[in-house]
């Protein structure tokens, strides 16, 4: 089966997210998990959580069907390490609210060197945060998502996503998300 979504809003609560994607005839969707934006988030309630189960069963959507995007702030190759461990947190935060929901993967740009240190040292970084997020969940992949590569964003080529890949451990919770519109800016 071919899935056909976009990137749904979960104003309101994650299970509005649902409806949205009904709403304009996908049969596929992602969503954030919590603000984008912002840091500090409350904790999914069991309510929440029931919501979304509910209303997920209701439509007939598989886990398959959904595709949870981290927020924007996380930067798993910063080389500052208190801010990459604000990162890394927020990051393993996130995929432990993907497990929660009953999904299984989360989709990340990799990460950025923000011109302080080498690219290939900041895609160590990235495999390494890969990594350690890996190792504190269970039954959620990481996909890494092309990236235009503005700034000093790394993933914009696939030689980087295959140099962070080849680094990574827990190649069997990997994935990749291929953004056409990032590598038609990146020069594809």
């Amino acid at each position: 089966m071919h899935y056909i979504g976009a990137h749904v809003s979960a104003s309101g609560g994650v299970h509005n997210a649902v409806q949205h994607a009904i709403d304009i005839g996908a049969n596929a969707f992602a969503l954030f998990t919590k603000n984008q934006k912002q840091w500090k988030v409350a904790p999914l309630t069991e309510e929440q959580i029931g919501l979304f189960k509910n209303a997920m069963a209701d439509a007939g959507f598989s886990a398959e069907q959904v595709l949870p995007h981290d927020g924007y702030l996380i930067n798993l190759g910063n080389p500052d390490p208190e801010k990459r461990r604000i990162s890394l947190d927020s990051f393993i935060d996130e995929m432990k609210r993907v497990q929660l929901l009953g999904l299984d993967r989360l989709n990340f740009h990799p990460g950025a060197h923000l011109k302080q240190i080498d690219p290939d040292d900041c895609m160590l970084l990235i495999s390494q945060g890969i990594d350690e997020a890996l190792a504190e969940t269970e039954g959620v992949s990481a996909v890494l998502e092309t990236t235009a590569g503005q700034g000093s964003a790394l993933g914009r080529t696939f030689e980087e996503i295959a140099r962070i890949i080849e680094r990574v451990e827990h190649k069997d919770r990997l994935g990749v998300c291929i953004d056409t519109c990032h590598i038609f800016a990146a020069g594809y």
